[in-house]
């Protein structure tokens, strides 16, 4: 497949994905959803985490701090995620479709700044310009919206940000990532890899090898095709290379081992409808296979493919393979994708949305290439929902014990419907230590930050942001990562709230 053919396919299945019956221009002054949403909010207060920010720029010098910061943790805690949800009166249909906010949390010398800035994508600023939505989005489309014309025309710059040979990139997983200054989080444009992969989707959660090579995958539903990236440690594209996939669905992550990149694929088949938004054109077959892509890292046309019962994933945490081959990686699990149609669209109009599944579940799967043989096996009790599971990136691809993700513990009886506890867990004893959150406080995604000169798994900090609706406030907080269950080291305060957000990334200075 040549350039030519890569980048007109991408062009027209975008378009065809999100353009429908233009009718007269969506009225903004009766926008339910936006109604709906401020009665909800007074009395949900927790819907502070969607209310969304007018802000381009959040600044705050110097952050209350309770306890003692360590001094030997230094560095920048970077955060992405939707935090424009309104514009002109507008609310968006889904929690994905909000502009992008990248956060950086400057740590040194026990101190804590803040600096926020929507990332100047094209969509913002022709909108911003226009002071109303102009564009099509993953779960928001109204009549007399324009049409799409190549996928980085919606782009977000959402949902995660990475640090990779001296780079700081804000990344969706339609398209190309945004390059940042990583000092005041100006707005460089868009990074092209190359002229033939210019504009092609770039996923949002990249796999930085031991060596510092960077692994991704985009995906291209509308017109069948996953694309496999490789990047020098210096930045560079070594390669891309497109592989053509029937029934091509969303797959939001991947993961890596020494030897291979493996892919899982649910069930969650494009099926384009005129007039859909690019979420409603997905469907969930529950009748046919989740189907398993390895590749071989030395020789990305060596492929082979697996299938497993049907099943839906955001998130892996990690995977390894031994001496005879056998992968093991962890994922939460979701029986199927409803949790993309429920509450992650009903949130943003102020409801609770229905899920037809459990929550995710974190389960331990073991693949035999060679006898094409999978196992699943559930780590945590089904009482306990989990997302977010997050493992010391210095063990990429290589066998690891810990894992650190969220918990909804259902006996803490929060006052909000997302997880209120952070988890360290021992994926080879099953043992736990938790942390939880006060009932008015939602946590959002944690990382490990292993000690300067530490090689140990459990030798470092989390570090985590949450959001407190009761105080009006966000917070980041850091923990002792062997005694996690004693709470925080340390609490920095910010002076106003931060939407909820979804993936970060930490930088050592």
């Amino acid at each position: 497949m040549d350039r030519r053919e890569f980048l007109n396919l991408a062009a027209t299945a975008s378009a065809l994905a999100l353009t429908g019956p233009m009718g007269s221009a969506f009225s903004a002054a009766r926008d339910a959803w936006a109604t709906a949403f401020r009665a909800a909010l007074r009395d949900k207060p927790y819907l502070l985490g969607w209310l969304g920010t007018q802000e381009a720029r959040l600044k705050s010098p110097q952050l209350t701090i309770e306890g003692q910061w360590p001094t030997d943790l230094r560095g920048t805690f970077f955060r992405n995620g939707s935090a424009r949800h309104e514009i002109g009166g507008m609310r968006y249909r889904h929690w994905f479709d909000g502009d992008g906010m990248v956060q950086a949390f400057r740590i040194a010398d026990g101190k804590v700044s803040h600096l926020g800035r929507i990332v100047e994508t094209d969509k913002v600023k022709a909108e911003s310009k226009a002071g109303r939505a102009l564009r099509r989005t993953f779960g928001t489309n109204f009549p007399g919206m324009e049409t799409v014309r190549r996928p980085d025309f919606v782009n977000t710059a959402n949902i995660s940000v990475v640090w990779h040979a001296n780079r700081l990139l804000a990344l969706w997983e339609g398209g190309s990532a945004h390059r940042l200054n990583p000092e005041n989080l100006d707005t460089y444009g868009l990074l092209h890899w190359s002229k033939r992969t210019q504009g092609l989707p770039f996923g949002a959660h990249p796999r930085v090898d031991t060596d510092g090579t960077l692994w991704n995958i985009g995906y291209g539903s509308a017109f069948g095709v996953l694309v496999l990236y490789r990047v020098g440690a210096d930045g560079a594209l070594k390669e891309a290379r497109p592989v053509k996939v029937k029934d091509m669905p969303m797959v939001h992550d991947f993961v890596i081992t020494e030897h291979h990149l493996l892919v899982i694929l649910p069930p969650l088949v494009f099926e384009r409808g005129e007039g859909k938004t690019i979420l409603d054109s997905y469907t969930f077959h529950a009748d046919r296979p989740a189907r398993v892509l390895i590749v071989d890292k030395s020789n990305l046309s060596n492929q082979r493919w697996l299938e497993m019962p049907a099943h839906f994933t955001f998130h892996y945490g990690n995977a390894w393979e031994d001496t005879h081959g056998v992968i093991r990686l962890d994922e939460a699990r979701y029986e199927n994708s409803s949790v993309m149609f429920g509450p992650l669209r009903d949130v943003m109009r102020g409801r609770g949305g229905s899920v037809k599944s459990r929550p995710a579940q974190q389960h331990l799967v073991t693949i035999d290439p060679m006898r094409g043989r999978i196992d699943e096996t559930p780590l945590i009790s089904r009482d306990y929902a989990v997302e977010f599971p997050h493992v010391d990136r210095r063990r990429a691809g290589r066998r690891y014990r810990k894992v650190t993700t969220l918990l909804s513990d259902p006996t803490a009886r929060a006052r909000h419907p997302m997880p209120n506890t952070v988890a360290r867990l021992d994926i080879e004893t099953g043992g736990l230590s938790t942390y939880t959150y006060a009932a008015t406080t939602i946590p959002e995604e944690h990382l490990f930050v292993p000690k300067p000169g530490s090689d140990s798994e459990d030798d470092g900090w989390i570090v985590g942001t949450s959001l407190d609706f009761a105080a009006g406030v966000s917070r980041v907080s850091v923990f002792d990562a062997q005694h996690l269950h004693e709470g925080p080291l340390a609490v920095a305060s910010l002076p106003y709230a931060i939407p909820l957000g979804f993936h970060g990334t930490f930088v050592s200075a």
